[in-house]
C-alpha cells in the first residue's frame, strides 16, 4: 500500500469516527432507511425526502454538488420546511453522508 492510499485510509476511518461518535443513532438510522428505499427500487436521482427517522429528524437525499432538482420543493422534506421538524441528514444517492444538522 503506497503512504498515499494510506494516509487516505486513516482519514477516511477519522471522518467516519467523528461521523458516528457526534451523532451515531442518527446516522444508523439515516443508513437503514436509504438502504430500504434502494430495496424498494425508490428513485433516489431526483433528491427526494425518505421522510422522518427519529423524532426531529428527516432525512433528504440530494446531490453533491447541488443539482437544480434538489431546490425543487417535491423533493424537500415537507416536515423541516414546515417546522414540524427541527434536524435533517442530506445524503447523496449513493448513500454518502452530505451533512447531519
Amino acid at each position: 500500500m503506497t503512504v498515499g492510499i494510506f494516509i487516505l485510509f486513516i482519514l477516511s476511518l477519522i471522518g467516519w469516527y467523528v461521523l458516528f461518535s457526534q451523532k451515531p443513532d442518527i446516522t444508523l438510522r439515516a443508513r437503514l432507511r436509504y438502504n430500504e428505499a434502494v430495496a424498494k427500487k425508490i428513485d433516489l436521482s431526483t433528491g427526494p425526502c425518505l421522510g422522518i427517522i427519529a423524532d426531529d429528524w428527516v432525512l433528504d437525499i440530494a446531490h453533491l454538488p447541488r443539482e437544480d432538482v434538489d431546490n425543487l420543493p417535491e423533493n424537500q422534506c415537507a416536515d423541516y420546511r414546515e417546522g414540524k421538524v427541527h434536524h435533517f441528514v442530506e445524503m447523496t444517492p449513493k448513500g454518502e453522508v452530505i451533512v447531519i444538522q
